[in-house]
């Protein structure tokens, strides 16, 4: 089976999680959620494209950074944020307000991720991902992703147990054995009810860091781990 095989790397990253409001809290590595929005639009897709995704990684240290949101209160209004700071300016809203928000970066990240799917599909992502004349990102629109590899690899399957070496990964449920991980539900795919409301599908995996052994695995031919999501 062929997949997508794709090295990035990011200075800086927010993988937020859900309902994490007064302290934007990231994820250790990108949800399946983000990694399938981010190729959607490198794609310019328009509706689901069948996709699995193995996510692996690391990153050097966890920094926080203070920030100041601004919030509407109405749908529709004349007023507009516009920073006055240092200014000797001062201006009164009445349909915005505004909140300190302490966020947490991931710095210096690598990410080694595959993508399953249709091998046209995975040759337009390819095509796609090497000849974008914008910038990718991951996470926030901020969080710019440099492509280090992008590359179509065969995996095969292998009757050893693997140990993961570098790189600390999202491990679905399948090849969670005993032993040290976090657990997580992760967002996947949504439905959406009566056009408003959101309702995720969620995937249950492992967060792992190297050293834990992962049964009889997916290889690619750099010898990686490929860990695809049922």
């Amino acid at each position: 089976m062929k997949v997508l095989r794709l090295k990035l790397y990011q200075e800086t990253a927010c993988y937020k999680k859900p309902f994490a409001f007064k302290v934007s809290e990231t994820y250790p590595l990108p949800p399946y959620s983000t990694v399938k929005g981010m190729l959607h639009a490198v794609l310019n897709a328009t509706s689901l494209v069948p996709m699995r995704y193995s996510i692996q990684g690391r990153y050097d240290t966890l920094v926080t950074d203070y920030q100041t949101h601004y919030f509407f209160k109405k749908s529709k209004t004349e007023e507009f944020v516009l920073t006055t700071a240092g200014l000797g300016i001062e201006r009164e809203f009445k349909d915005l307000t505004s909140m300190p928000i302490y966020m947490h970066l991931l710095y210096d990240v690598e990410l080694l991720i595959h993508v399953s799917a249709e091998e046209d599909v995975l040759h337009q992502l390819k095509e796609a991902i090497l000849s974008s004349d914008s910038h990718l990102s991951l996470g926030r629109w901020e969080d710019l992703v440099r492509v280090d590899e992008c590359e179509l690899v065969e995996t095969k399957q292998v009757n050893d147990d693997i140990t993961l070496q570098s790189y600390s990964a999202f491990v679905p449920e399948q090849w969670l054995d005993e032993g040290d991980y976090f657990p997580y539900k992760l967002n996947s795919t949504y439905r959406s009810l009566d056009g408003n409301v959101r309702v995720w599908d969620k995937i249950a995996v492992g967060y792992v860091q190297p050293g834990y052994t992962i049964e009889e695995p997916l290889i690619d031919s750099y010898g990686d781990c490929v860990l695809l999501h049922n």
